[in-house]
């Protein structure tokens, strides 16, 4: 039997009407499928998804196979998932996501001849209601070479991208060593999914593949105005998952103490924006806000001390009931100028 390259897992819930196109993306030339493992991994779910990928177990099931499980959430899905993934690496890709086929061709060639811990790549966004088309690269100064979190630090901003979800790519036996796993039964795990196991990587490739395409302009998403108001509690139970990470930081790969703080701060700035700009109940906001913080005070006073300068711009923002649009323009122009600026200042990097 052909040994897998890349494992995808499919964490897959009431996405019959999108699965089709997904699983259709994975289909590569015939040297290529053998090498390729796709997991539907069925978290549940109560419609005909699971018939959809039996349709790919018929005519390829030496790459295709589903995963039966009870229903505990994306993170559950991708814990089980991961648990049986016969692949070198794996990617997880959603079930109303798709990645682009040729890029997967080039993917999989690339990780048989590579060894570091984790890959991260460029990826696209898909406006499904304007069909408008966002490119998220990644930038290093040299693609063959194998870098170290504290290398990356310093070119942050060009890879900003890569440093998410849809971006990053593990080495099946790096994060099975690990013996971590993602919080369930909550939404925004993937923020935990791009942090914590990434921290602990020493050797990792960064790749401007836009391996990934990101379906968005779905009301009904968790990234929709209307729904990452609802689910700011479950945003509060990853923020303190994260911090928990405290008690793995001696661990942590050279500059994964860095990379975790930096990626941890930010999910916490990004609550608060939700909370106290984007959310139209301003009161509200700021109530939710004080609660958490409370906790933060109480509990982990090293990350409220790092963050209370920005929640008191947000917080200000809140009393001036100023609404996205304003801050847009307002604070996160201002903000866009220091990225900018930090860019065109940088000095040339080493790698190893």
């Amino acid at each position: 039997m052909e040994t897998k390259v890349l494992s995808i897992i499919v964490p897959t819930y009431k996405a019959e009407q999108f699965l089709d196109k997904g699983l259709s993306s994975f289909i590569l030339d015939d040297g290529l499928m053998d090498k390729l493992e796709v997991i539907v991994v069925d978290d549940g779910t109560p419609d005909n998804s699971v018939e959809v990928a039996k349709k790919y177990i018929s005519r390829y099931p030496g790459t295709f196979r589903v995963l039966s499980k009870k229903n505990g959430g994306h993170g559950s899905a991708i814990n089980a998932g991961i648990q049986v993934a016969e692949g070198k690496y794996f990617q997880v890709v959603d079930a109303d996501d798709w990645v682009d086929t040729d890029i997967l061709s080039d993917t999989v060639e690339m990780l048989e001849k590579n060894d570091a811990d984790a890959f991260i790549h460029a990826h696209r966004t898909y406006d499904i209601s304007t069909e408008q088309i966002e490119h998220k690269h990644v930038r290093c100064p040299d693609e063959s070479k194998q870098y170290n979190l504290e290398q990356m630090m310093s070119f942050w901003d060009d890879i900003y991208w890569g440093l998410t979800f849809h971006g990053v790519l593990y080495n099946t036996e790096f994060y099975r060593r690990l013996g971590y796993s993602l919080i369930e039964g909550v939404y925004y795990e993937d923020q935990e999914y791009s942090t914590i196991p990434l921290a602990f990587a020493q050797k990792i490739r960064i790749y401007d593949g836009e391996l990934y395409v990101y379906r968005i302009g779905d009301v009904n998403q968790s990234v929709s105005t209307k729904s990452l108001i609802k689910r700011l509690p479950d945003l509060e139970q990853v923020i303190i998952r994260l911090a928990q990470g405290c008690s793995l930081k001696e661990k942590f790969a050279a500059g994964g103490e860095r990379y975790w703080l930096k990626k941890l701060t930010k999910c916490v700035t990004d609550y608060y924006h939700v909370a106290l700009i984007i959310n139209s109940d301003k009161r509200a906001g700021r109530k939710r806000v004080k609660e958490l913080n409370r906790k933060l005070r109480g509990e982990y006073p090293w990350l409220y001390d790092m963050c209370h300068a920005k929640y008191m711009i947000f917080d200000v923002c809140s009393h001036l009931h100023m609404s996205e649009h304003m801050y847009t323009v307002t604070i996160g122009s201002l903000t866009e100028l220091r990225s900018r600026m930090k860019r065109a200042n940088k000095l040339p990097l080493e790698c190893v």
